[in-house]
C-alpha cells in the first residue's frame, strides 16, 4: 500500500493545523504506519494572507518537517514518508490572478489548483473562476463538495463541472461519518457514480474528524466499488495529479 494524501493541514503555525512541530511530527508517522508515502501539505490561503507568510514560507517549514521525520525514521524504524507542498485556497473572484502571478501554490507545482468552496450557498462567480483557471490550462480540484449544501441537494452542479474538467477530492471524514449523514451520502453517491478522483485525509491533529487514518475510508470505499477502483482513488490518481496527468 503506497496511499498519497493530497489535502492536509500538517505544517505547524501556519493555519489552524498543528502548533508546533512536535505536534506535526506524530501525524506524518501515523500517516506512514497507516500506509500512506506521500503527504501534501496543503495550509490555507486565507490563513497565510492573514499573517502575510509568503509562498516560500510553506516550502521552508516543509523542508524542516522532512529533516526530522528523515531523522527519526533512521533512528525508530519509520516506514519513509515524503511531504511535497501546496495550497488549499479558498474560492474566491481573485484566485486566477493569484494562480497567474504566482502567489499562490499549485499541487506540487503542476497545473492542479487545491480548491475549497463553501459549505453554504456556492457564489455567483463559480463558473466565471472555473473558466479562467480552465482557460489559464489550470485544472481546479474541488476539496470536500460532498460537505456543500446545494451539492448535497443536487449534485447535477457537480456533473457539469466535471464534465468541463474539474477534479473532486472526497473527504476521509465524510466516508467514515465525521461530517453527518448528508455528507456521507453524497460522498458515497459521488464514488458510485465515477464522478469522485480523489480521497484525501485534509488532516488537522493526530485525532478525529479530521486525523491522518485513510485505511477506515478505504474499506468503505472498496466495499462500494471494489478493491481496484478503491486504490485508484487513494493512490494511482493522486499520484498521477502530483506528476501533472489528468486521472
Amino acid at each position: 500500500m503506497a496511499r498519497v494524501d493530497i489535502h492536509t493541514h500538517i505544517l505547524p503555525g501556519l493555519d489552524d493545523g498543528p502548533l508546533t512541530l512536535d505536534q506535526s511530527l506524530p501525524m506524518a508517522v501515523t500517516a506512514a504506519l497507516d500506509g500512506t508515502t506521500t503527504i501534501v501539505a496543503t495550509p490555507h490561503s486565507r490563513d497565510m494572507e492573514t499573517t502575510n507568510y509568503p509562498r516560500d514560507k510553506v516550502d521552508e517549514v516543509a523542508n524542516l518537517l522532512n529533516t526530522s521525520l528523515r531523522s527519526d525514521s533512521e533512528k525508530e524504524n519509520i516506514p519513509s514518508i515524503k511531504i511535497l507542498t501546496g495550497t488549499c485556497n479558498h474560492l474566491t473572484p481573485s484566485l486566477p490572478d493569484l494562480i497567474d502571478s504566482d502567489k499562490s501554490n499549485t499541487l506540487n507545482r503542476t497545473r492542479f489548483v487545491l480548491i475549497e468552496p463553501p459549505f453554504g450557498r456556492l457564489p455567483i462567480f463559480l463558473d466565471d473562476v472555473i473558466g479562467r483557471l480552465l482557460t489559464q490550462r489550470l485544472v481546479p480540484v474541488f476539496a470536500h463538495p460532498e460537505r456543500n449544501i446545494e451539492f448535497q441537494r443536487d449534485t447535477r452542479r457537480l456533473h457539469q463541472l466535471v464534465e468541463e474538467g474539474t477534479v473532486l477530492q472526497i473527504a476521509a471524514g465524510s466516508l467514515t461519518g465525521q461530517f453527518g449523514d448528508k455528507a456521507k451520502k453524497t460522498a458515497e453517491q459521488l464514488i458510485r457514480q465515477g464522478m469522485a478522483h480523489v480521497v484525501a485525509s485534509e488532516m488537522h491533529a493526530n485525532r478525529p474528524p479530521r486525523s491522518p487514518i485513510l485505511s477506515d475510508s478505504f474499506s468503505i470505499v472498496t466495499k462500494l466499488i471494489g478493491e481496484q477502483s478503491s486504490t485508484d482513488l487513494f493512490e494511482t490518481n493522486p499520484r498521477m495529479l502530483l506528476e501533472g496527468r489528468l486521472p
